[in-house]
């Protein structure tokens, strides 16, 4: 299932199609709140690809820099994540760097996902403790739809906004190298999960649902994984922390 846009979905078409495509687009029924927080996103993440464009130059955008491997191999150093949790705070892979991250990129309109999220979230609730971090990233639709419906079906771990989603927010012809900066991988299938080990090498990519045993062995793999030299054992932090 490939979305071919990044629409809003609405609560009430989860169950309709697979394909956010065919769901709704209807921006104008989101909440003042919603809104506002849609806003403060996009005026947070000009600033911070700004930032990170000036650390690591603008030049080396899509020539073999910081985004030139859009979805990673086995064996690569993961690329860099900028993305915001559904509280509008700012959230990138390198800052969990010796911590095992288990990235999800699901869409609560995804039959697929949803058939996984129950024992995806049991083998989190199991492996949480252990040190690992989880991030969910909400594929192809506004990343409060997904938090809803986490949040209905009891899951527990991080929901973040697509990057793709949120450059499509900012004007076509405006900030064409943010634009390029925040959609740092590409996911054609769903849901996709990639492991990625303590000191950023990416361990496994798994591009279908998973089980409960899948899951658990996946992630113990990227717990037992090195703490790289000169770092500290973390303090098993997340978003929220």
């Amino acid at each position: 299932m490939t979305p071919e846009r990044y629409p809003s979905v609405a609560n009430d078409a989860l169950d309709q199609s697979s394909d956010p495509a065919a769901a709704p687009a209807n921006f104008g029924n989101h909440t003042p709140i919603r809104i506002a927080l849609v806003l403060a996103i996009v005026g947070a993440i000009i600033g911070t690809a700004w930032l990170i464009g000036e650390r690591e130059g603008f030049g080396d955008i899509g020539q073999g820099g910081i985004n030139a491997e859009l979805l990673p191999n086995v064996g690569d150093q993961a690329p860099e994540l900028v993305t915001f949790d559904t509280n509008g705070q700012l959230v990138r892979l390198s800052d969990f760097r010796g911590q095992p991250v288990w990235l999800n990129f699901w869409g609560s309109w995804c039959p697929p996902c949803r058939a996984e999220f129950p024992d995806i979230e049991s083998a989190y609730q199991d492996l949480q403790p252990q040190g690992l971090v989880m991030l969910g990233v909400a594929v192809g639709e506004d990343p409060l739809v997904a938090q809803d419906y986490s949040d209905r079906v009891g899951g527990s771990f991080p929901i973040l906004a697509d990057p793709a989603y949120l450059a499509g927010l900012l004007p076509e012809d405006e900030y064409p190298e943010w634009r390029s900066m925040v959609s740092s991988y590409t996911i054609n299938n769903y849901p996709t999960h990639i492991f990625i080990d303590r000191d950023g090498t990416v361990r496994s990519v798994v591009l279908s649902p998973m089980t409960y045993e899948d899951a658990m062995t996946y992630g113990e793999e990227i717990i037992a994984s090195d703490i790289p030299g000169g770092l500290a054992v973390p303090s098993k932090a997340t978003p929220d922390s």
